[in-house]
This record gives structure tokens, sequence and C-alpha cells, in this order.
């Protein structure tokens, strides 16, 4: 079967054999690029302007035209906002990251398909007066509410005064957050220049409102061209779920030729097999058997993908290749909490958010002068010794004094940890140090993982600094340790290699318009394939299917 982004290539070749600089072409991702220019340059003769590449998102920011913000920052640009209301009672920093990303995720949903916020807030604002938080037939339209219940009933009367505030706030500074920029985009799109003849889009499915507006904006001014990659086999079953977007764009845009769509499941395979595991370590095992099995060809050109619904296996995978892999690809990065220096990071917060005035809890202390990074600094002759002491000194709670006491060299990096941190400030001045110590410690090796981990620490530190003085923030030590987290837990450490050489390892999203001789799936469970519903929203499942929000049955 030849593969779906091949056509598109030797389309695109028939189309424009000459050049194709006056072409521009959107795919699902960044992989689905490096793939398309492959099966480009196999097919070319001669040198030839290639088309201008965009993924989706980096295409709905170019027609924008602002900058789309991380999470963390967009969080403190909504704190601003949300210091601005009136008759209400404001909370802290502290408190406030606890629902605030919630918010943002609503924010997005409501402009991503194009819902007019006016309506469906104020919607909002009359189902919350509606709840009924007793017995008797009773609401919180009530005349006599309680404080908590007034300020309950508050919160959602603000939500639509902070969601223009906030637009409006971001675009002063050429800012959004992704939803924006997509309403912005879809706004734009009528009257955009683009610099372009044809604009090709190339495996979409489950297109937002915004999309659908750009895209069809674009069609009407024959501009646009859309290709599907999809299957008879669901696409034509009016039961089937997987379908159902694609049925939908059929419905809207007849007159588009879905040559894309074949009877490729009808094909016979000549091995499939459906492997039950117990454990993740044994599909990790039973994954390295078959590739143990494939052919040199197989394994070197691209031929054989692995693709984790559950990104949490990529370590006990990447332990348990078969010795015939010479190259592998990596497209997915690691997480970083999945790395010593976060675990690391994890108890020196717990040493402090449960330390009692100067002193710290002995077994606090003694996880964290057990972990791998501590003896690093210190030695493990050393670590033994001061807790044999503490073992026969019985100490419960151990004081700054103490413990620097015992550390008979003067060891800077020691010294940034057991002390009490009283704010945010301290706390970013002690890690900062930290990680400097751990940079020098790195000079002259030749240890690129470590290296990166350490700079992609010291950049999200940064970047809260940065955020904290911008906006006049100081937050307690726990709140900081909330905000490091959060930005923490979504830091990928990304893996560099040949993108087009050895096996290819990637998570599910990153599968789109590719296609693969052998493919190896793993945790195909209920829960990971597809997701649970673990999206937080302040818009009841009821309202959203009102104003076609998509809810978890869509996702």
């Amino acid at each position: 079967m030849k593969p779906f982004l091949q056509k598109i290539a030797e389309r695109l070749i028939d189309k424009f054999p000459e050049k194709m600089d006056h072409i521009a072409v959107v795919l699902p991702s960044k992989r689905s690029i490096v793939f398309l220019k492959h099966y480009l340059s196999n097919l070319i003769t001669k040198p030839i302007f290639l088309p201008k590449f965009f993924s989706i998102e980096q295409f709905v920011e170019y027609i924008s035209g602002y900058n789309v913000l991380d999470n963390i920052s967009l969080q403190f640009h909504l704190y601003q906002t949300y210091l601005k209301s009136n008759n209400l009672d404001q909370i802290s920093f502290d408190k406030f990251i606890g629902w605030s990303n919630i918010l943002l995720n609503d924010f997005n949903d409501v402009d991503r398909n194009l819902i007019n916020p006016k309506h469906i807030f104020l919607n909002l604002r009359e189902v919350k007066n509606l709840d009924n938080w007793g017995a008797d037939p009773w609401s919180l339209s009530d005349p006599l509410l309680t404080n908590l219940q007034q300020e309950y009933v508050s919160f959602y009367d603000h939500i639509y005064d902070w969601y223009l505030d906030f637009n409006q706030s971001l675009s002063n500074c050429n800012f959004a957050y992704q939803g924006m920029a997509y309403r912005k985009s879809a706004e734009k799109i009528v009257d955009f220049d683009f610099a372009f003849e044809k604009i090709w889009f190339v495996g979409l499915n489950a297109l937002t409102k915004s999309e659908e507006r750009i895209i069809n904006s674009l069609k009407e001014k024959n501009i646009a061209r859309v290709f599907w990659d999809a299957d008879e086999f669901y696409y034509n079953n009016s039961q089937h779920e997987a379908g159902e977007f694609l049925r939908v764009q059929k419905h809207k845009w007849n007159e588009i030729n879905f040559e894309g769509v074949g009877n490729y499941f009808n094909q016979k395979k000549q091995n499939f097999s459906i492997i039950s595991c117990p454990k993740d370590v044994s599909q990790a095992r039973a994954a390295g058997s078959i590739l143990s099995n494939l052919s040199d060809q197989d394994l070197k050109s691209s031929n054989t993908a692995i693709i984790l619904a559950d990104e949490n296996l990529l370590y006990p995978v990447l332990n348990h290749l078969p010795e015939n892999i010479k190259d592998i690809n990596i497209t997915m990065g690691s997480p970083l909490s999945q790395y010593p220096l976060f675990s690391f990071f994890q108890h020196i917060f717990n040493m402090q958010l449960n330390a009692k005035q100067d002193q710290f809890h002995y077994k606090d202390f003694l996880d964290l002068i057990n972990h791998p990074i501590f003896i690093q600094f210190v030695g493990l002759d050393f670590v033994n010794s001061i807790k044999s002491k503490i073992v026969t000194e019985n100490k419960v709670f151990i004081s700054s004094e103490y413990i620097l006491s015992k550390f008979e060299v003067n060891n800077e990096n020691v010294s940034h940890i057991f002390y009490k941190w009283k704010d945010s400030k301290q706390a970013i001045s002690s890690l900062r140090n930290i990680i400097y110590g751990l940079r020098n410690d790195l000079i002259g090796q030749r240890n690129s993982v470590s290296s990166e981990v350490i700079y992609t620490f010291h950049k999200c530190l940064r970047l809260i600094d940065d955020l904290f003085i911008t906006h006049n923030i100081f937050v307690k030590v726990n709140t900081f340790y909330k905000i490091l987290n959060q930005l923490l837990s979504r830091e990928i450490v990304p893996f560099s290699g040949e993108p087009l050489k050895g096996v290819q390892l990637m998570g599910v999203l990153e599968s789109r318009t590719l296609d693969f001789k052998n493919l190896i799936i793993l945790s195909v469970n209920e829960g990971c394939l597809p997701k649970g519903d673990l999206k937080n929203s302040f818009i009841p499942y009821d309202l959203k299917k009102y104003f076609n929000i998509p809810t978890n049955k869509d996702h």
C-alpha cells in the first residue's frame, strides 16, 4: 500500500513540477511535515523550491499575528485581570492558581469553537443561580443568601468581564492564548492577504469551528484544497464514531473530492496479533520480542513504528530493545518529571514545607540525603556518617545550625538547601545556586541528557522569576512549589536523532497521516486509548451540548 503522504507528494510534483514556493501545506504535526519532505525529496530530480510547511497550530498563529503564551504566563496575566474585579473579595495568587487553569481551558473551548462569550457566560451565571444547595425546593437566586453563597454567585457574575479584560490586555501586548489566536484568525481570514496562491490542508480530522471557518473562507476564494486520510470501514458506517467528523465535513463540503478515503482495512494483513500483557514491563518485553524477529531492512528504513498510547512506557520500551536495533528515532521527548533532578527538588520542597520554624523533620531530611544527587554533592561515606549521628542522638526535628555544623567541609550546595526559605525569592535563589553547582560538575563531561535536564530546569526557574518581577507578585514557598511543579510537569527533554532512520517511537497524536509496514501499539486499554475524561470545566455538560462545544464523547 502506498503511504498517504507519498500520494500527496506525487500530487504536488504532478501539479507544480517547476516550483512550489507559491504553495503552503498545512499538516496535523511537525512529524508529518518531516515525512512529506522526505517523500518529496525522493521524487524530485532537480533543484526546486519547496512549499511553505505549517502545522495547524503554526498556521493559525501565523494568521492571527499574535504570540501564543504558555499556560503559566497566561495565569499571571489573568490574575492581573482578576485583581481589577469590583465587589469581590479578592484572594491571593496562592489560591488563584488552584482554579485559574480551569478558567483558561474554558476560554480556549469557547474561542476555538467561536461561541458568543456573552451568551454562554451569562447563561452560565443563570444556570448557577438555579443550583439547588439543599433538599428543599430552593436555589441560589433566592435573595437571602449567606456570604459564602453570595461569593459563589458573584464569581460567575464576573467571568464574562474577566474574559473581556483578559483578551484586551493580552491583545495590547500582542499576546494570546491558543483559543484567542484561533478566534482572531477566523475573524481575520476574510481580509487576510496571503502570499500563497494555494493552501493544501492535509490529513486533518476533527476540526474546530474556527478551523472550519478558516478553511471555508479560503475554499470560497478558491485557495484551499483539502485532503483526508481515512478508510471506508468507518467513513461509510454511520454508526461508527471514528468517521463522524469526516461525514460532517463531507456534508458541508460536498463538492470536495474525497479521494483520500480508501478501502485499506479490507486488504489482508500478513500478520495481525493481539497480545495480552499483565504489566507495563511485559508489554515492553513483548514489543522487544517482536522487533527482534523483524528484518534489518524493516528496522533501518523507517518501516517500523512503536506507538505509545501511554507515554509513561517510554523508558520500559527503551530498556527492553533487542540488540538488533541499531537506530531509533524518538519523536515524543521524555517528561522532565521522570528524571532524578525532579525528585531531588521534590524532596527539598517536602523538607522545606514540612519544617517547623527553622527545624526539619528527620524523615524528610533522610529522604533528601539518601538521594543520588545529594550523595553526588558530599559523598556516600559522609551521608552514612551523618545518618548514624542522627540515629545515635535520636533526633526528630533537626535545626539548620545542627546540620551545617556536622558538615565538616565547606559545601555551598549544601548550605543553600539547609536553611528555611521564607518566600519564593529565597527559594528561587537557592535552587538556582544548586543548578549552578550541578552544571559545574558537568564541565568536561560528555553527558548531553544531564545537561539538557539542567538547562530545562534553569529555563523554568528563569521564566517564573521573570513573571514574579514583571507582575510584582511574591508568593509563599508552597505556592511557588505549585507553580514550579505545574510548569515542570509539562516540560519534556527532547531527544535528537535522524528523523527518517531506524525504528520510529512516538505518541498517538504524532502518528497522524503516517504509514508504516510494521506497527506495534502499546497500552491499547480502556482509559488509555481513548483517554478517560480528565478535563475540569466550570461549564456544565448540558450547556456545552447546547452551544456545541466538544464534550468528552467528542474527544
